[in-house]
Formats: structure tokens, C-alpha cells, sequence
């Protein structure tokens, strides 16, 4: 049985298994994007639509472009990818860190006792264990979404010199969250724009 290869994120899976739950099919285009965004994420890129649509005709060259963009709108919106606007990159594409749960994954085919394998040649086996893990993981909140910092599982701050884009825990926001809460009754969401300002480098 094929199982994770080495290197790959447990959230690639999780993806999937989401998907298969919620009865969802796992096309080679979405499999492409969810493989680009992954790597992605691991060496801290921010791939913008065009960029992941590059990539994804390395890896499926008969996806066309116009698919890579639906797929994207449609991953976003189901809750597996999140968005961030940057100032001049545009919109870019991670993981979401907190997967929605699926409707179930008993009795769902292709998610049962002997787990679910993506499009064939993949290499990633999808199984309840994992499955399971990550309904877990997702059930608990942390500090700053109780105190209304929504988002991906990071922020984003962006030089607006040279462009430079960090990721940043969503703790480094909790005490600005946390008045605005109290003080004005808004919850603060940085999960869909990055804070501008400027990097060590370009400082003055």
C-alpha cells in the first residue's frame, strides 16, 4: 500500500481525506494544485495564481490554465486553501493549517477502513488514522481566534520596499486583538492581508 512520501506534508493528505468526505472528487488538477501549494508551504513561498499555474503544467501539462484558476476558487471556498492580498504580488495561496471537518468518513467510498489513495501515481495514501488526527487538531481553538484573530494559522507582513513577505504567528497580534476586542467590540482578521511596513534591511 502506498503510503506518504518522504518529505511530504500530513496536511496534503488531510486534504484529500477531507475532500473524499465530503464526497468531493480528487481530480488530477486539484491534486496538482494541492501538491504545488504543499511544497509551497514547506520552503515558505507565496505562489500567486499565475505562478501556481506554472507549476501545476510541469506536473499535469493537460490541466489548463482556466481549470487551475476554478480550482483555486473552488479549494478556497470549500475551506482547504486560504488567500492572502499582498501589495504586489497579488493574491497568494497556502494550506489552510485548520482543515474543515468532513460530513463523515464512514461509509463514504473511497474512505473506510483501508484508506483512500489519491490519482493513481501519487504516492499518498489517505487513511482514518490520519483523518482522525486532524479532526482533533482542528477541534481545538487558541488563544487568539477566542480573541477574534481568524485566519490560516499565520499573518503576513510585507516590506514595501523590497517586497520581502514574512510569516509571523498569529501571537504576535494577540495583545492588539485583544483591545480592539475589548475596546471597540471588533475582531480583528488578518488572514486575508499583509501588514505593511518595513525589513531590517530597508530600514533607514
Amino acid at each position: 500500500m502506498k503510503r506518504v512520501p518522504s518529505g511530504a506534508s500530513p496536511r496534503l493528505a488531510n486534504a484529500v481525506a477531507v475532500l473524499r468526505g465530503n464526497r468531493e472528487r480528487v481530480t488530477p488538477a486539484r491534486y496538482a494544485v494541492l501538491r504545488v501549494i504543499e511544497a509551497a508551504d514547506l520552503s515558505a513561498e507565496h505562489l500567486s495564481a499565475d505562478a501556481i499555474g506554472a507549476r501545476v503544467a510541469e506536473l499535469e501539462p493537460r490541466v489548463h490554465r482556466a481549470t487551475v484558476y476554478r480550482t483555486l476558487s473552488a479549494l478556497t471556498e470549500a475551506g482547504i486553501l486560504t488567500h492572502v492580498h499582498l501589495a504586489s504580488t497579488g493574491t497568494v495561496y497556502h494550506l489552510a493549517d485548520q482543515l474543515p471537518a468532513a460530513v463523515a468518513y464512514a461509509g463514504v467510498p473511497g474512505v473506510g477502513s483501508g484508506g483512500e489513495t489519491a490519482p493513481s501515481g501519487s504516492g499518498v495514501q489517505v487513511d482514518d488514522a490520519a483523518a482522525a488526527a486532524h479532526l482533533t487538531e482542528a477541534a481545538g481553538a487558541d488563544a487568539v481566534g477566542a480573541a477574534g484573530q481568524a485566519g490560516g494559522g499565520h499573518a503576513h507582513v510585507q516590506c514595501v520596499a523590497c517586497g520581502l513577505v514574512l510569516d509571523v504567528p498569529p501571537s504576535v497580534l494577540l495583545e492588539a486583538a485583544l483591545r480592539l476586542r475589548a475596546d471597540l467590540g471588533f475582531a480583528l482578521d488578518t488572514s486575508h492581508a499583509a501588514l505593511l511596513g518595513r525589513c531590517r534591511d530597508c530600514l533607514p
